[in-house]
């Protein structure tokens, strides 16, 4: 196999886990995972090395942070509670939940609530 169309192989199946990540949030995977359900033909430190390179972010930190973000989308729906979002997000403790979401951005979830739900009565 050429060089140009092994690096195109690689370049896909790098693009197609961020994909599966985008696609998934919630879903707690490893990367051996990632790399079985998109079918790709990839080795995992190449993996690591090519999506660092690619998106500036390493996998783990890019999935933490797309949780995250659908955390943020669960808490302004405001139709789970604190305790359902953090298990549904994969955290064990509400507080290392509460921990990576002010990471993130920059607020705590009961602020995220508080600003991002409607009032129904103003």
């Amino acid at each position: 196999m050429n060089q140009k169309r092994l690096r195109s192989t690689f370049l896909e199946a790098i693009h197609s886990i961020k994909d599966y990540i985008d696609q998934h949030p919630l879903e707690i995977k490893t990367i051996s995972a990632l790399i079985h359900k998109t079918h790709s033909q990839i080795g995992i430190n190449l993996l690591h090395q090519g999506f660092r390179q690619l998106y500036g972010t390493g996998i783990k930190e890019y999935e933490i942070r797309k949780r995250l973000e659908a955390a943020a989308y669960l808490v302004q729906k405001d139709e789970l509670t604190m305790q359902e979002i953090t298990a549904k997000c994969g955290y064990s403790s509400q507080s290392s939940f509460v921990r990576a979401f002010k990471e993130v951005h920059g607020i705590t979830p009961g602020q995220w609530r508080t600003r991002h739900v409607p009032l129904l009565f103003s």
